[in-house]
């Protein structure tokens, strides 16, 4: 084979940059994880916990939170650092997948500016009223709902959310006007269903579940594909005749598009490893998250599945994007 001067070079450029790159992470270097979400928050739990599991695998993980906007802060900073491996992000994939759908002005195109590295775990969601509300199934809530419009609200962590389109697709399904209102995150919804102001509350299961333990909350409905063992007795919404409320939330690692497919192999070993150490899975089953692992190859086609999706329900629901 014919090779010329500057292809000759051009090879032996991305050669050397390859194996600067394998052998940087090789080395115990930092490896920056970026979290587009305050302290103590779900993103930020899954990340500390996994990156304790990575620095004992010989990645050096150091967590770094970049709060604002949703998340999006965060995503634009990695699109900003080197696109070595050296700087990865950590997010609900609904941030790369539904967010396109419902900004107009965001400022990543998800299927080309990132790589896939790996998961750490998912979680789903559930439909919840307070303790002292009469609604005892999810029935008796859509029955009250449809009869009672001051009964038919229902508040999420905020709107153009996944939580926000269960609302509206069981609405829907349900044929039942169900009033969305949007909170500014999850725990004032979940104060104020508790409260008996707000009618019910849609957010995640590690949100939901230690109230219900503690007899604050009564969860109707779950959105996962099966019933929990930890919610023993509680249905999913597919089991009550809603299959298109089967959904979930993915925690996941990507870096740039454009880093060396050594690095990402070399970081979706260590996320694998660490996820499935039983001290990792332990802490994330505790918290109430599922660990699983994935392939970049898996994750991607992961991506391109919900980005897909979110863009139908959207339209189904008739969302108007914001600016």
């Amino acid at each position: 084979m014919t090779m010329t001067r500057r292809r000759f070079a051009a090879t032996l450029g991305a050669f050397a940059a390859t194996s600067h790159a394998a052998s940087v992470m090789a080395q115990d270097r930092t490896l920056r994880v970026l979290v587009g979400f305050a302290a103590g928050g779900a993103a930020d739990t899954v990340a500390r916990i996994v990156g304790e599991g990575l620095r004992e695998v010989g990645l050096n993980a150091i967590v770094e939170n970049k709060a604002g906007a949703g998340g999006r802060l965060a995503t634009e900073a990695l699109l900003a650092a080197p696109a070595d491996g050296a700087t990865l992000l950590v997010t609900p994939m609904g941030n790369l997948t539904l967010y396109p759908h419902v900004f107009k002005a965001l400022r990543y195109d998800p299927l080309k500016q990132f790589e896939g590295v790996g998961t750490a775990c998912s979680m789903s969601f559930g439909l919840a009223v307070g303790a002292d509300s009469p609604a005892k199934t999810l029935q008796d809530f859509l029955r009250v709902a449809k009869a009672d419009p001051a009964s038919a609200a229902y508040g999420t962590p905020g709107a153009g959310t996944a939580m926000h389109f269960i609302g509206q697709l069981l609405g829907r399904s349900a044929k039942v006007p169900l009033t969305h209102v949007a909170y500014r995150g999850g725990s004032a919804a979940v104060a104020d269903a508790i409260g008996g102001t707000l009618p019910a509350v849609i957010t995640t299961l590690p949100n939901l579940l230690p109230m219900q333990q503690a007899g604050k909350l009564r969860i109707l409905a779950i959105s996962n594909e099966a019933p929990l063992a930890a919610l023993p007795g509680v249905p999913t919404f597919k089991s009550l005749g809603f299959p298109d409320l089967v959904v979930t939330e993915t925690f996941a690692f990507f870096a740039r598009s454009g880093t060396p497919s050594a690095v990402l192999a070399r970081l979706n070993q260590g996320i694998t490893q660490a996820v499935k150490s039983d001290k990792v899975a332990g802490m994330l089953l505790k918290q109430e998250y599922q660990p699983y692992t994935s392939t970049p190859e898996a994750l991607d086609r992961q991506l391109r599945a919900e980005y897909a999706r979110w863009g139908a329900i959207t339209k189904t629901v008739g969302y108007t994007p914001e600016d």
